[in-house]
């Protein structure tokens, strides 16, 4: 029983402590940060007085707070803290996150200072700190007394010393750490949202006090010019994303320059009838790439496989067909061709079976305020089906307006209506058997309804991941439904 206590509380350390900072605590949690920073000085010091001495000298010092737990077998600590630089009074607020391995019980907190020496040290500090290390620890005391630990030197030669607040602890571990920039806490202009956002200050916004602090500072290389929108109250999403995609599309399709020749001679340009039932089916999953290249435009590839089947229907006169292929009639090496051809409309209705591969070059122009959004994807697609002697291309263009409904913490959804524009031709060519003879033939087939309506939602569970899922229509002749889950950094 006891140990099904301590994997609850585990398993709510770990989870509990999101990087996510709402607003309206961001000031609240980093006056704690602050203070908790003091605290741990001050516990050092008493056991180490050259401290401040060396905070005195030093271009600055880190400081992070954890609490942790370790159960059998696994264990771990989550906590924030801040790195101070002396020479420009900046503040960098980081979380950590502490993952064991090994065996014990320990249930306490962990505080820790690191002294920089080097512009060069608070800058690789900055840009995360990942360790790995092999630890023993044992302290029997009920009553939780603090023990300092231990000074160890990390790279760059940074002196950190480290402080052990726990009731009891016995254990042995292979110990993982890791810290990251808290972008709440920095006001470094990051979002919640997948699309820049401008948020208005309300008229209650406008009355309260403002607190003092330094203005918002992008540290992203993309996308460019994204210092400009943010100073003018944008937030941004992070600038990297990579996608894994799955459309599944039916449409009507009209049928247009058909080829035909027979038994492998020269094809022909002819007339002829197209039926009413042509269509095309295809699924396609995809991996895209992309980037914010500017503040309101984000640039993508994909790459995927696409698979279905075209339907084609036509008729054509047996008699033009054997005047473009110069047949005449009356000559006896002719009669075997001519007695099936001539005076009859052959009726050709094949599925191909399509499969190849297809490449995806677009763009996404967004912007939203106040949780309203517009975006505009434009992208172009070429399709490659070499086994079955099919090629395409497809352009779509897909204006959409929505509403973005914040859930709890970073998650939200987004709901978007409006329009898609669909522009799909497709070679193909085969071979159909016409009462034994092979009717060879090329024709393109390009979609009926360019234009049909849509519907859709995107599901943000935090700054990093999301889900989507779209549909659309236009009344039984076309259909396409899109999922996309996006992971970005």
């Amino acid at each position: 029983m006891v140990i099904r206590i301590l994997w609850f509380c585990y398993l709510g350390i770990l989870v509990g402590c999101s990087s996510h900072v709402p607003k309206k605590d961001r000031d609240d949690v980093r006056n704690k940060i602050n203070t908790t920073s003091s605290e741990i000085i001050t516990k050092i010091s008493k056991d180490y007085p050259d401290v401040a001495d060396q905070l005195q000298s030093a271009k600055g010092y880190g400081t992070v707070s954890l609490s942790g737990i370790m159960v059998p077998a696994i264990g771990g600590a989550t906590g924030r803290g801040a790195i101070y630089n002396n020479e420009d009074s900046s503040i960098t607020y980081i979380d950590v996150n502490r993952y064991d391995l090994g065996i014990g019980l320990a249930l306490g907190n962990y505080e820790a200072l690191a002294i920089f020496d080097t512009e060069e040290a608070i800058a690789e500090y900055k840009r995360g700190v990942h360790t790995l290390s092999l630890e023993a620890a044992l302290n029997l005391d009920d009553e939780g007394t603090t023990t300092s630990a231990a000074l160890l030197d990390a790279e760059n030669d940074v002196p950190v010393y480290v402080l052990s607040n726990s009731g009891f602890g016995a254990t042995g571990t292979l110990r993982y750490l890791s810290t990251s920039v808290n972008h709440d806490l920095n006001d470094t202009g990051l979002g919640d949202f997948t699309i820049p956002n401008k948020t208005e200050p309300t008229e209650a916004d406008s009355h309260s006090p403002k607190p003092t602090k330094a203005p918002k500072k992008w540290e992203r290389s993309l996308p460019f010019y994204a210092q400009a929108v943010i100073d003018k109250g944008y937030s941004l999403p992070k600038p990297y994303g990579v996608s894994i995609i799955y459309t599944d599309t039916f449409q009507y399709m009209d049928i247009s320059d058909l080829d035909v020749g027979i038994n492998g001679s020269k094809q022909y340009p002819i007339d002829f009838v197209s039926f009413d039932n042509n269509s095309n089916n295809t699924k396609s999953p995809q991996l895209k790439l992309d980037a914010w290249l500017f503040p309101f435009m984000n640039v993508f590839g994909a790459v995927g496989k696409i698979k279905g089947t075209a339907d084609i229907g036509i008729q054509f006169s047996g008699d033009d067909l054997l005047n473009q292929l110069g047949k005449d009639c009356s000559l006896i090496k002719n009669k075997p061709i001519c007695k099936i051809f001539q005076g009859r409309d052959p009726s050709v209705s094949v599925t191909a079976h399509l499969e190849g591969t297809n490449y995806t070059l677009g763009t996404v122009l967004a912007s939203g305020w106040n949780s309203y959004f517009v975006t505009l994807p434009i992208s172009v697609t070429y399709a490659d089906m070499k086994k079955n002697d099919a090629e395409g291309l497809i352009v779509n263009i897909s204006p959409r307006v929505g509403k973005i409904f914040p859930i709890t913490g970073p998650q939200s959804i987004a709901v978007y209506a409006g329009g898609t524009y669909l522009d799909s031709t497709l070679t193909l060519t085969g071979t159909y058997n016409y009462e034994g003879v092979g009717i060879d033939y090329k024709v393109k087939q390009s979609n009926t309804d360019k234009w049909a309506s849509l519907v859709g939602a995107n599901y943000v569970f935090n700054q990093n991941w999301s889900l989507a899922m779209e549909y659309g229509w236009k009344s039984d002749r076309k259909r396409q439904f899109i999922t996309l889950l996006n992971r970005r950094f």
